[in-house]
């Protein structure tokens, strides 16, 4: 069961990346996707681990999620012309898989750096 909650939200991002992609090309679905199911891939198995909170991998899950479906929102309803400002918008779907990527990266980093120092200063 908890896998499932785990599971569902990554699905639904992913099917809306599916979805503003629009069926033209499912190369490009899969690869605005794949930062989510990267993301959902570190989950799972830090999940499965029964170790301490994997804080890096739900870092880097959770802002290349939140971010892909903010880009794949924004294109779907217009917001502030991200679709019809420029008749080479449409390239933002090549590289914004490389941004989640380096912003979920990011995130990961300094929460692990963050959890490392706060495990730090606990120990006396």
């Amino acid at each position: 069961m908890k896998t499932t909650l785990l599971v569902a939200p990554f699905l639904l991002a992913m099917a809306l990346a599916v979805y503003v992609q629009g069926g033209d090309s499912i190369g490009f679905a899969l690869w605005n996707a794949l930062p989510m199911l990267a993301g959902l891939g570190m989950l799972l198995v830090g999940h499965r681990s029964r170790r301490a909170m994997p804080w890096g991998r739900l870092a880097f899950a959770v802002v290349a999620t939140l971010f892909m479906v903010w880009f794949h929102l924004s294109w779907l309803f217009d917001w502030g012309g991200a679709r019809t400002s420029s008749s080479t918008s449409a390239l933002a779907f090549i590289f914004m898989p490389l941004w989640a990527f380096i912003l979920g990266a990011v995130a990961s980093v300094l929460a692990w750096t963050t959890h490392r120092l706060a495990r730090l200063r606990a120990t006396p």
